[in-house]
């Protein structure tokens, strides 16, 4: 009688051991036994654990109970069942792989490699075959890959093939190891290997054309994915390629590709993400937008589609948008990503003259990022509507010190002399003036400034220049 016992990644038929038993037990063993074959789980525990009561080194007992077990999901129960198995019988493959199988199911990768191990052993000198053998080859390989082991799942992956010549899966796995153990060079005749059997291999041309990159070599990488889309057939297959062929280009030839894609696959959010960043680098916002909102409409939790879409309603003046998918940027996302959708939010909320919120957040910002000149300059402008004229002159002075402008000199002019600092307030908007001469709220500014000073004329000149070139409070000032 066979059991299979199949986990995320393992499907692996094992045979019941035959066993002299009094007729009773018999008899309880085969209802649990259909029980658990009819799907009756709960009835095949109760009657496995009856059998056990009574012989507490049944095998098949423990073999079924675990069975029924993991099909419930209690992998603890599972767990403790099977590794009776490999107490009554240690020279069982099935237990030792079943084991493994559980482990690896509740998230312990290193105890599940140690387990496909003493399986491996176990199964080779009982001399089972491949078939057998293979799940318990592939678990350990995985359970490795897990751990961050690459390199030791290689070797795992060779020896396996030793026993397996030429399996795909296998080599797959090896080729994978290889380049995450970053041992291209050892990685890429595996891969032509795969290529050889496998030509529409995506993952295999894909590796392969990295590896080029990586050596210098990007001509060589797009002709090793030409190749790729000449032999495959798939058009989700297709796209994934020309996703990776548009990364070694640029400009319009770039778009051109990641369009393609979106054709052949339009739920391939990435590829839709990649053209709305080329789209939006090459000033098409409303381009840009419409491809940020098919990623995110395939893929509305990824982070940088949220900050794309952020970026780009801002770049339109959409500022409601902009906040709101800020907001929702700024939760799904860490370090630089986080602290830009952060200063996006900040800037929103400014322009939406929400001035105490923006002002939060851009000081979170210029906390953790003291060198962003803007989000200086937008927490300055801020503080500055909310009247706290020493801070704004404070912030505003590090983003003109960080990026100078006419624009910045201007707004900290204002804040200075709103502060009471008319020298300071006279310096730095006569510098705005000397670089915008066509500012008329700096040249406003300084004539208030100047006035303060108690230079009455030069004010009257400054004020002049501001309503000759159209604000209306200057002429007011000049009746």
């Amino acid at each position: 009688m066979k059991q299979l016992l199949c986990a995320a990644l393992l499907f692996v038929s094992l045979s019941w051991a035959q066993q002299s038993q009094p007729p009773a037990i018999e008899q309880t063993l085969q209802q649990a036994q259909a029980a658990l074959e009819a799907g009756r789980l709960n009835e095949a525990v109760q009657g496995f654990e009856a059998v056990i009561a009574r012989d507490f080194t049944n095998y098949s007992a423990h073999f079924g109970l675990g069975l029924a077990l993991y099909r419930l999901g209690d992998l603890r129960g599972a767990a403790f069942e099977f590794t009776q198995l490999t107490v009554l019988d240690p020279n069982r493959f099935e237990g030792w792989f079943n084991l493994g199988v559980v482990r690896d199911r509740q998230g312990q990768a290193a105890e599940a490699a140690q387990v496909f191990a003493k399986a491996i052993e176990v199964g080779e000198k009982a001399g089972l075959g491949l078939n057998e053998l293979k799940p318990a080859y592939i678990g350990q390989v995985k359970a490795l890959r897990t751990q961050g082991q690459h390199e030791a799942a290689a070797t795992a992956a060779r020896k396996a093939l030793e026993k397996a010549a030429g399996d795909l899966e296998l080599t797959s796995l090896l080729a994978d190891s290889l380049v995450k153990a970053n041992k291209p060079l050892e990685a890429l005749p595996v891969l032509y290997q795969l290529l050889a059997k496998d030509p529409a291999n995506t993952q295999a041309v894909s590796q392969i054309a990295d590896i080029y990159v990586a050596q210098g070599l990007p001509l060589r990488a797009l002709r090793e994915i030409d190749r790729g889309l000449e032999a495959t057939k798939d058009n989700a297959a297709r796209a994934q390629l020309l996703l990776k062929k548009s990364t070694l280009q640029q400009g319009r030839e770039q778009q051109a590709t990641l369009q393609e894609a979106v054709r052949l696959d339009p739920k391939l959010w990435a590829a839709h993400y990649n053209l709305g960043v080329a789209r939006l680098r090459d000033g098409n916002a409303r381009g840009a937008l419409e491809s940020f909102q098919n990623a995110y409409a395939q893929n509305p939790d990824e982070p940088r589609v949220l900050l794309g879409l952020a970026t780009t309603h801002d770049r339109l003046g959409q500022a409601a948008e902009a906040a709101r998918f800020a907001e929702m940027a700024a939760k799904a996302s860490q370090g630089a990503d986080r602290l830009e959708a952060l200063f996006l939010q900040g800037k929103s909320a400014y322009t939406l003259r929400r001035y105490s919120e923006a002002a939060e957040l851009l000081s979170q910002v210029t906390q953790q990022k003291a060198d962003n000149a803007e989000a200086w300059f937008f927490l300055g402008v801020a503080q500055f509507n909310l009247k706290d004229y020493a801070a704004a002159a404070e912030s505003l002075e590090k983003a003109q010190a960080l990026a100078p402008s006419a624009a910045t000199a201007a707004n900290l002019g204002a804040a200075l002399y709103s502060a009471g600092r008319y020298s300071d307030a006279e310096r730095v908007l006569s510098q705005a003036v000397a670089l915008d001469g066509r500012n008329a709220v700096a040249w406003y500014n300084l004539g208030l400034t100047l006035r303060s000073l108690g230079r009455v004329a030069e004010a009257r000149r400054a004020w002049q220049r501001s309503a000759d070139l159209g604000y209306a409070p200057a002429r007011d000032l000049l009746r």
